[in-house]
Formats: structure tokens, sequence, C-alpha cells
């Protein structure tokens, strides 16, 4: 792959099928740092690469960057990720047995009474980092993929997904990967009383069935 498709010099596209762009995920990371394929670029501060072990078994893929995760070039790492960290517990895994990512790999934010904030990846930012995600899933090759949220469900199975229809199911995604896809942490963090406890409650019930399907030992 040219240094111009990496960093936008040429037009955007997918890596082609059973190739990969990079020997390893370090490579890839290195390279990923210089990345300006598309406009999120001007406002990160650092690129958010995915994070944990090569071969991982199972793939947590967000949405984006948050601002912590922005400050310090790791994913989850504010609020959503001591949350998910409960989420490993009744997984049966560690963190660092889990490789952690996201759709796009550098914050995606708006101006908000004269501060950024969140907001959801466009169409043409997650075409951009496609790349990396891609890239990503073929060094890692995992078993299992767990999509948090709406923008990662569609980013994994295509832009008919909705996440409350078939929020819990599994699909088949990107290489027939087993994909399934759950609330976002972040999600749950903005509700409240029963909407919490009922969105809770479907998470666990989620994350009972990837347990199931990698076969963890309680």
């Amino acid at each position: 792959m040219t240094q111009g498709r990496l960093f936008g010099d040429e037009p955007q596209g997918q890596p082609e099928a059973g190739t990969v762009p990079f020997e390893n995920l370090d490579a890839a990371r290195a390279a990923a740092q210089g990345c300006v394929r598309c406009d999120l670029s001007r406002t990160r501060r650092r690129v958010v690469f995915g994070e944990g072990p090569a071969g991982a078994r199972l793939m947590i893929v967000g949405e984006g960057p948050s601002e912590m995760d922005d400050r310090l070039g790791r994913p989850f790492s504010g609020p959503s990720g001591r949350l998910l960290e409960t989420w490993f517990i009744r997984l049966g895994l560690r963190q660092d047995e889990v490789w952690l990512t996201n759709v796009v790999r550098c914050r995606p934010a708006a101006p908000v009474n004269g501060r950024l904030k969140n907001r959801p990846p466009n169409a043409a930012e997650q075409a951009a980092c496609r790349l990396w995600l891609e890239t990503e899933l073929a060094l890692v090759r995992p078993e299992v993929i767990l999509a948090l949220g709406g923008t990662a469900g569609k980013a994994l199975l295509g832009k008919d997904f909705k996440i409350t229809r078939e929020r819990g199911h599994w699909r088949v995604g990107p290489g027939s990967v087993a994909v399934l896809t759950t609330f976002h942490p972040a999600y749950l963090l903005r509700l409240e009383d029963a909407d919490l406890a009922r969105a809770e409650a479907a998470v666990n019930a989620d994350l009972d069935v990837v347990k199931a399907r990698l076969d963890l030992d309680d």
C-alpha cells in the first residue's frame, strides 16, 4: 500500500479482500498516528488505535474516542471504560484478554457553547477510517465481535441495521465473524431508574450470550 493511500493523497478506499496492508499491529498503529484521511485529523489530540492482544478471541467495537480517550490515546479510558470493566467481570475475562477499538480512531466532536462535544462519526469519517478497522480485524482475527451501539452495528453489519430490532441477535459480520450488538456503555450512563434497570438487564443478557458463545468457564 502506498503512503498516498494511507495519508489521503488518493481517493479513499478499503483494502482488497484477503490483503493486510501491514505486517503486524504495531506497524499499523505506528502508521495510523499520521493519518489525515478525514477532517477529524484537524481537531484530534491523539489517534486512538485499538488496544489488546493479537489473537484476542473477543473484539469490542465502539463508536469513537471520547474526550478522555483523545487526551490519553487509549480506547475506553473514561466513564464508559469503567462501566465496561464490570462487563468483563460478567464475561469472565480480563481487559487484557480483549481487543478494544472503535469505528473511528479520532474523536468526532462538534463545537457547542465554546467547547467540543462528542458526536457520532458521519459516513465520510467512517469510510475514511475503514482501512484501520479492517486492518485490526484482519490482524487480530477475533472469533466474536461485540458491537456497542447503533453506529458500530451499522458499520459492521450494514446501513439497514437497527439496534432496536437486532440488539442481542447474532449476525454474520466482516470476514464471516459472528457479531452481536448491545447498547453502548455511554447510553446506559445517561439513563436513570426504571430505564436504566431495563437497559442493564438487556446488556447482561447479551453478555451471557457472548460468554456462552465463547464457552467461557465461570
